[in-house]
């Protein structure tokens, strides 16, 4: 997981010395959480969202991508977060700002053989070179680099590789500061994701370790789109036990996906026009509290504190 420090790029100017409070948005999702905030951020000003606070996505690295386990992408924050603190990190992390240097510089483009094979040569480097699995630490970023890189440009001939990757690496970690900025984890209550069994109910898991480390939980049962939906007065007029139950209705689409495609024509889960929802966030706010909003009922029942994140972060600049 890392920062995306570019989003929605805007330069503020303020006349008070009040310190930024940066929120940090962990989506389960990877498309359509982050198009909806990216449009937050960009009308905070229309929708009231306070000039107080810094919104950054993270976002996932190589080797998590296609994640979609709650549980797990929680687990990964946590171990970014202490490889922050503590200034160790792992060589799975290593090999993943790596990936992410490549692509942000377009060492690597979209091919997603090249990629695959480039990792899985820096996975053999580090078993047989540096003699360390994935999860160990790495002892010194500078000569790990330095290995890992002369092996690509002899096998790959990548260029405009810089000599000093590993500043870069270095410093690719995450800005949060504990008891300040805030971890938000906005995640969906898709059976699917969860397993839940009377030893291993991960729905719990999540809700117990989030309090436990100060983070914030926003769910929506069943999924993203439900929240959606609630910009919607139409919302009120489905069938509630099919959008908990989310059936499939066709061999690729839920119910909850169909209903809001017929009430919002022209989504779809990797494009949409969210500045038209955004401009309705007010309705979607009030329409939620008709639903449950309550972190450890929304296991079971439908609903979504969405609106609540909201509401915060409006309140922050009172």
């Amino acid at each position: 997981m890392r920062e995306k420090r570019t989003f929605a790029e805007r330069t503020r100017v303020f006349l008070s010395d009040k310190t930024l409070r940066k929120y940090f948005l962990v989506y389960e999702g990877s498309v359509t959480e982050a198009i909806y905030f990216e449009v937050v951020d960009s009308m905070r000003d229309i929708i009231g969202i306070s000039p107080l606070i810094k919104l950054i996505p993270v976002i996932r690295s190589y080797s998590e991508d296609g994640w979609s386990n709650p549980k797990k992408i929680l687990n990964r924050v946590i171990e970014n977060l202490e490889e922050s603190r503590t200034n160790q990190i792992s060589y799975e992390t290593l090999l993943n700002r790596i990936m992410d240097y490549f692509y942000e510089q377009k060492i690597i483009t979209s091919s997603r053989v090249q990629a695959r094979s480039v990792w899985n040569t820096m996975c053999r480097i580090c078993r047989e070179t540096c003699l360390k699995a994935l999860d160990s630490y790495v002892d010194d970023i500078e000569e790990s680099c330095s290995l890992i890189l002369k092996t690509l440009q002899e096998e790959y001939e990548l260029v405009h590789v810089i000599s000093d990757i590993s500043n870069i690496i270095k410093e690719g970690g995450f800005t949060y500061a504990e008891g300040f900025d805030k971890i938000c984890l906005i995640i969906d209550r898709d059976r699917e994701s969860f397993l839940s069994s009377s030893k291993n109910d991960q729905y719990k898991y999540v809700v117990d370790k989030c309090e436990e480390m100060g983070f914030k939980l926003y769910v929506t049962n069943p999924c993203f789109e439900f929240w959606l939906l609630l910009h919607f007065d139409k919302v009120f007029e489905l069938d509630r036990d099919k959008l908990l139950e989310n059936p499939k209705v066709t061999a690729k689409r839920r119910y909850v996906e169909q209903e809001l495609r017929r009430i919002c024509p022209g989504y779809q889960k990797t494009s949409y026009k969210a500045e038209e929802l955004v401009m309705d966030i007010d309705r979607a706010v009030d329409n939620e509290k008709k639903f449950c909003e309550d972190v450890v009922n929304l296991e079971k029942s439908i609903g979504s504190n969405v609106g609540k994140l909201i509401m915060e972060m409006r309140a922050q600049g009172v």
